[in-house]
């Protein structure tokens, strides 16, 4: 079982938990990117609850936040996300689609389903692998599969030159 009880909604930017908002409101203006609803494609938050907050091992690991917001918004151009921890604080995450490749996420051994992120996310000199946890809600993949279209769209995949039976 994951330690998080997860769900997902689509939302409008603005319906975001404010802290998140608030976060992604300065990386646009920081960036210069433009207006944050008007380049918006999509967005969803996801609100991650710690289960069993009572037991042993909880007591003792106090810094792992009890409630966790993340909001998710993806651009013409990039993948944001921002998590909002209850003791860890907000922190934002954004990569070009350039430069990432994704697949949705379901473990065989724990009751877990997300976003999985490989690529180079700002302020990295190397590619990183992460993982973007969401609930089993239709809107976490939706936003799975607009996501991975989006990607197709400013990337698409190169024409083999080798056979199908080379594996091409």
């Amino acid at each position: 079982m994951s330690s998080y009880h997860r769900t997902t909604r689509e939302c409008p930017v603005r319906q975001l938990h404010p802290e998140v908002f608030r976060a992604l409101r300065n990386y646009f203006q920081e960036q210069k990117l433009g207006d944050l609803e008007a380049e918006a494609v999509t967005c969803c938050e996801t609100i991650s609850t710690r289960k069993n907050v009572n037991d042993l091992f909880s007591r003792f690991n106090s810094t792992e936040d009890a409630t966790v917001h993340m909001g998710m918004l993806l651009t013409s151009q990039r993948l944001i996300w921002v998590r909002c921890g209850d003791t860890s604080g907000v922190s934002l995450s954004a990569a070009d689609l350039t430069n990432i490749i994704v697949s949705t996420y379901k473990s065989m051994f724990v009751d877990d389903t997300g976003l999985e992120i490989i690529g180079y996310v700002e302020g990295s000199n190397r590619a990183i692998k992460g993982y973007i946890g969401m609930g089993p809600e239709p809107a976490a993949q939706k936003f799975c599969d607009e996501v991975r279209q989006a990607i197709t769209r400013i990337n698409p995949p190169k024409e083999s030159i080798w056979p199908k039976w080379l594996g091409g």
